[in-house]
């Protein structure tokens, strides 16, 4: 039977997972057996494998059917991970000898004398005959009895924290290195068989998750099109879902063994994050794409069927008929007309914040075409359950305004599910972006007083000038009193713009949240870049406390407190004691510094500096 793959895509060798519950041999390249009889049953151990044993495989090549593969045994890879040996076999038949071991093979049963043997897991990019390596089916139906309680791993290290979202100061490589997290890790050079497709995504965003990811096939349809009727069996395509709704992602393989309604699949981690809650969902094979370097399947994905509860070096595991938990996220995209964009993102606290800034970027490529050098503007809420809301404004503009705003929500969803301080659950997530057809940003180039000498509490007036996008000009006026109880002497104060003035106090104030609440409290204090923002700083000798700012103490008190050898405790040597803010219609950027003198005799001379 013959296959010419037609369609464009990219993705490195897959490699590939053979694993099969037969117990009927048929003729070569006859019909694969029945569901029934593909399930369960004698295995073919390891000890029983032999140079030179001749198998099959069952893979879906086209449509919803599993086709065989010939299998033929070239080996055992001993001990390549701590208790874990590979069987090394060379695939042909289904055009394998050209396409190589194929993305979208991850999870396909291998059967030698009518019992499974194993699933095909990876292979060598640039190849030049299809050589697999097979997890043994013994190591991956341990999976079957493996616990899966308790949360999933999280990283190490969140990508970001408060001080840089304060900045607003982010690595431009912070979402192709979350997106890496998505990528299964190989053993050495091989490379795991798994694919990856998505629905509703623009060329843009396609091109973006490519490097980091391998390759992404572009979904022929997000709407659940596949045919469905299928109840997974070993051999039939499966997929992970990331992100499903309008716009849709998912690591898609095979099914490996199924036990009553349990399943075994890809044979080799996914996230490697242990216990999970995935949706899996069912998919159908539109047609192979050969490549000497990255041969993939292109792939409908189909209808959630069940949830995938386990992820371990062996494989995943899943159930039928169970459900696993989405986090809705509404986009609102606001330009020359409003459209919405509905989704549901994997609630898996390791990766749901690059799913979360992958979709913004994807509901953008899918409202309208891509501008050029442009200007966002975000406003995000969370909603965090029992640990209250997140709301928060921010504005970015130049030619990667959108990549910004969507590394700047990665920064803080990161946070949130990955914080030291508190488990947190994200519920909801509502996001409106305006589009502008140009950059706005403002320099500020100067700002002055009226007024150079006043008694406390006497008005002031600051005129702050800046210059605008495309050289024009412009001046904006703020009026503010300096609280009564200042102290004569040089009175600072602070202005630009919101971000700028944010890191500032943060450096004045040196205050590190210790709890979750008070993180929340700074999080939902942080200025927009539409912000014109001053800040009135004097001497202050403080201490920052536990997480709270604990200005102008005495110096007996101070002095006390530092005896105790707090270690949360930080001597200050400036306060804020004031703070004004004027929203603008456009972004800012700069900060400048305006000297006053306090001197509370100017009031009995009328005011005159």
């Amino acid at each position: 039977m013959s296959r010419r793959p037609v369609l464009l895509g990219s993705l490195r060798m897959a490699t590939v997972i053979t694993f099969l519950l037969a117990p009927f041999w048929a003729a070569a390249w006859a019909a694969p057996a029945s569901v029934q009889e593909r399930v369960s049953g004698e295995v073919f151990g390891l000890a029983e494998i032999e140079t030179g044993l001749r198998g099959y495989g069952l893979s879906v090549f086209s449509g919803n059917r599993p086709e065989r593969f010939d299998v033929e045994v070239i080996g055992i890879w001993r001990n390549v991970r701590p208790g874990m040996s590979f069987i090394l076999a060379r695939l042909s038949g289904q055009d394998l000898e050209t396409s190589g071991v194929i993305a979208g093979m991850s999870g396909s049963p291998v059967y030698f004398d009518e019992r499974p043997a194993g699933a095909v897991a990876f292979a060598w990019p640039f190849a030049q005959e299809a050589i697999a390596g097979i997890t043994p089916i013994e190591t991956m139906r341990d999976l079957l009895n493996a616990s899966s309680q308790g949360p999933p791993a999280l990283p190490v290290n969140a990508p970001a924290g408060l001080d840089e979202i304060a900045r607003g100061e982010f690595s431009s490589d912070l979402l192709s290195n979350a997106l890496q997290r998505l990528q299964p890790s190989g053993l050495g050079q091989a490379t795991a068989g798994m694919g990856f497709v998505a629905a509703g995504f623009g060329e843009r965003t396609h091109r973006l998750m490519t490097g980091p990811l391998g390759m992404v096939a572009a979904a022929g349809s997000g709407t659940g099109s596949a045919n469905t009727s299928s109840p997974l069996a070993p051999g039939d395509a499966v997929a992970a879902v990331l992100v499903d709704g309008d716009l849709r992602l998912a690591a898609t393989g095979t099914v490996t063994d199924r036990v009553g309604d349990t399943l075994l699949a890809f044979g080799h981690p996914f996230l490697g994050l242990g216990a999970l809650s995935l949706p899996m969902a069912t998919a159908e094979v539109v047609t192979v794409l050969s490549s000497r370097f990255s041969s993939f399947k292109i792939t409908n994905l189909g209808e959630i069927a069940g949830a995938f509860s386990l992820d371990h070096e062996a494989g995943i595991r899943g159930e039928l008929g169970k459900q696993a938990p989405m986090i809705p996220v509404t986009v609102s995209i606001n330009g020359d007309g409003r459209e919405q964009i509905d989704l549901r993102v994997a609630d898996v606290p390791a990766v749901t914040p690059v799913l979360i800034a992958i979709s913004v970027l994807g509901a953008l490529d899918s409202a309208v075409e891509t501008i050029g050098r442009e200007g966002v503007d975000l406003i995000a809420r969370y909603d965090l359950g029992g640990a209250g809301r997140l709301e928060f404004e921010q504005s970015f503009d130049g030619a990667s305004a959108e990549t910004e705003a969507a590394i700047h929500l990665l920064a803080v969803s990161s946070y949130l599910l990955q914080n030291r301080l508190k488990e947190v659950e994200i519920a909801s997530v509502e996001l409106d972006l305006t589009r502008h057809r140009e950059p706005r940003t403002s320099q500020l180039v100067g700002a002055h007083a009226t007024r150079k000498r006043v008694a406390p509490g006497e008005e002031i007036v600051l005129k702050v000038d800046l210059e605008e996008y495309r050289g024009g000009k412009g001046r904006r006026t703020i009026t503010l009193r300096p609280p009564k109880a200042l102290p004569e002497g040089r009175y600072s104060l602070l202005v630009g713009d919101g971000v700028s003035i944010d890191a500032a106090r943060l450096a004045i104030e040196k205050s590190v949240p210790e709890s979750f609440p008070q993180a929340l409290e700074f999080l939902n204090r942080l200025h927009s870049r539409r912000d014109l923002v001053v800040i009135g700083v004097v001497p202050s000798k403080g201490l920052s406390v536990a997480g709270e700012v604990m200005s102008r103490l005495p110096a007996s008190v101070r002095s006390l407190w530092g005896g105790a050898g707090s270690g949360s405790a930080q001597p200050l040597e400036l306060g804020v004691v004031q703070e004004e803010t004027v929203r603008l219609g456009v972004p800012i950027e700069g900060a400048l510094r305006v000297d006053i003198e306090i001197d509370r005799s100017a009031v009995q001379i009328g005011g005159q500096g």
